[in-house]
């Protein structure tokens, strides 16, 4: 079977890159924007579970699926998350949290459609094999 990659990269090194580019989102907005609230670590708090779940999937390849499904969870979150940039930009609020929340909006949706392609790839697969 071959496996699904988006962008070039298989889910779980996907869920490493987003999870670590969302690490450095809230650690560089936190320190390179004077944004003294801990709210500006938001995205590395969905970067940190990101991470750690495309460590066990490589870790444990026979329970990726589960691992993944925990991701997809956290992808979704970081993209509802993120959505809070909307009501900014209507307001018109072009402060750094509003930028760091549409990134997150960005990364989180663009994640969340990968991982579904994924489980549709994979689904399909497995109904082929065993047709």
């Amino acid at each position: 079977m071959t496996q699904f990659t988006f962008l070039g990269q298989t889910i779980p090194r996907l869920t490493l890159l987003v999870g670590s580019a969302l690490l450095i989102e809230g650690i560089g907005f936190y320190l390179g924007t004077g944004m003294s609230s801990m709210t500006s670590l938001i995205p590395a708090f969905f970067g940190i579970p990101l991470i750690a779940m495309s460590i066990m999937a490589t870790r444990q390849p026979e329970r990726s699926h589960h691992w993944m499904h925990i991701a997809v969870v956290f992808g979704l979150l970081t993209f509802l998350g993120g959505g809070m940039a909307i009501k900014g930009f209507i307001d018109g609020d072009l402060t750094a949290s509003t930028w760091a929340q549409l990134i997150m909006m960005v990364m989180g949706g663009v994640y969340t459609f990968a991982c579904i392609r994924s489980f549709t790839f994979a689904r399909k697969a497995r109904e082929a094999a065993e047709a």
